[in-house]
């Protein structure tokens, strides 16, 4: 069992989870793909020996968040180079992902690469989300968005909570600043239906770095 591996079935298990020896080669092999098309196309500033702490696990802190109920739709926004959505869609098989961003090469890596490495019930579309939501084949549709994109809590949630269906549940994953960005928020969330936010700290397995989770309910 390579190292890689090691880490990620440990990881995974110190998060209160378990993952089986097909869903780690499917990871693994997606990290693979990562890497030799990082060297033409800038997917990740990330290097090879911190992808399964900073990609995998990270990724897959929202996990202790997500309900545990069948057959979910679970949409990730500016899904890059494919998370926290491909490893959420590995972990979740019973789930259905769609993968979201503005960039088309992005999106066809991530689909396309994690299907050839047997993750198929991920989907990706090409669109900006602040159109897509207003599209309603998917405003209001999800049981849970996430996002583990840069922009500040105050603009990301304006894309993510449109998506939400009630009951459903917003999830960004956010640094040190968390607490900070949810200054001024609470007008504009109570505008598009969510509850007020809650942070849930978790320190990334294997590491010092603690992920601040915050989640809106709608």
């Amino acid at each position: 069992m390579s190292n890689e591996a090691v880490e990620l079935q440990q990881g995974v298990k110190e998060l209160g989870f378990e993952v089986s020896k097909q869903q780690v080669a499917s990871l693994l092999s997606y990290l693979d793909a990562l890497e030799l098309t990082n060297r033409s196309f800038n997917l990740t500033r990330i290097p090879r020996t911190d992808y399964v702490k900073l990609h995998l696990l990270d990724s897959l802190t929202t996990l202790t968040l997500i309900p545990k109920r069948p057959r979910l739709k679970i949409l990730d926004i500016g899904t890059g180079a494919g998370f926290p959505g491909v490893p959420l869609a590995a972990l979740l098989p019973d789930a259905h992902v769609t993968l979201l961003d503005s960039t088309a090469k992005k999106v066809k890596f991530a689909t396309d690469t994690a299907h050839s490495c047997g993750i198929t019930n991920c989907q990706g579309v090409h669109a900006r989300a602040e159109k897509l939501a207003a599209d309603p084949k998917f405003r209001g549709t999800y049981d849970v968005v996430v996002s583990r994109a840069v922009a500040s809590f105050d603009t990301l949630i304006t894309l993510m909570l449109p998506f939400v269906k009630k009951g459903g549940r917003a999830i960004a994953l956010k640094g040190a600043k968390a607490y900070e960005e949810l200054v001024g928020t609470e007008t504009t969330i109570k505008k598009l239906g969510g509850s007020a936010p809650s942070v849930t700290t978790i320190r990334l397995p294997g590491t010092d770095i603690e992920r601040h989770i915050i989640v809106v309910d709608k």
